[in-house]
């Protein structure tokens, strides 16, 4: 279970993940960002409002530079984020996430901060250099850190349930991630978007799909 990302191609997926979820935002009124999303007890807005806070997060890890050796690649972190938090209460996760999101005034305010964060994070993705990151208790080599980020963030733009393409390198790195994690190739007929669906367990493994569905979900 590794599976290493070279940093331009974890930073292409990156800057495109992040300018397609700014995009997938901004295509939804007001009222619809007060909608439900695929996570369970979110709405759109508070998908955004858990997007500003990890980037301003992943902010924090661009400058936190070592000199050490990795501990997690872009595979095996997310069993690693399921240790470390897999025990939390959902119900105090939702909650929280609510109060996070009714800080803003209402959703355009929450989509200017997403606007004001992403070009500060674009800046950051485009300058990360060839030296490993701390962040979240774990090392990452720059490319890893990035690919992270870059399924994380095509996973929360499915989440809102826009017309807006998702970013293919991104999703195509989701699918590998998820490959990795379960051991195998994921059937030649699921599409990225359904691949990344299932993988988070978004989706079911569908009967007769020859995976084994104990390993599903593999991320989040």
């Amino acid at each position: 279970m590794t599976f290493s990302v070279a940093l331009e191609a974890g930073r292409t997926a990156c800057v495109e993940s992040i300018e397609s979820f700014v995009r997938a935002v901004e295509s939804f009124s007001e009222y619809d960002l007060l909608g439900p999303s695929r996570c369970h007890g979110w709405s759109r807005l508070e998908v955004v409002a858990h997007v500003i806070a990890g980037w301003q997060e992943m902010l924090g890890g661009l400058v936190s530079r070592v000199e050490v050796e990795p501990t997690v690649d872009a595979a095996s972190y997310w069993p690693a984020f399921a240790e470390d938090y897999g025990d939390e209460d959902p119900v105090l996760v939702v909650m929280s996430q609510r109060r996070r999101a009714s800080a803003f005034a209402r959703p355009a305010s929450a989509v200017a901060q997403l606007n004001d964060v992403a070009k500060s994070l674009l800046r950051g993705v485009r300058d990360c250099g060839e030296i490993n990151l701390h962040w979240d208790g774990h090392v990452f080599t720059p490319g890893d850190f990035l690919a992270v980020w870059a399924v994380e963030d095509v996973v929360h733009q499915l989440d809102l349930m826009c017309d807006e393409p998702a970013a293919a390198s991104a999703l195509s790195l989701a699918r590998r991630t998820t490959e990795s994690l379960v051991g195998e190739q994921l059937p030649a007929g699921w599409s990225d978007s359904d691949a990344t669906l299932i993988g988070t367990g978004r989706l079911p493994v569908p009967p007769g799909s020859g995976l084994d569905a104990s390993r599903f979900p593999a991320l989040g």
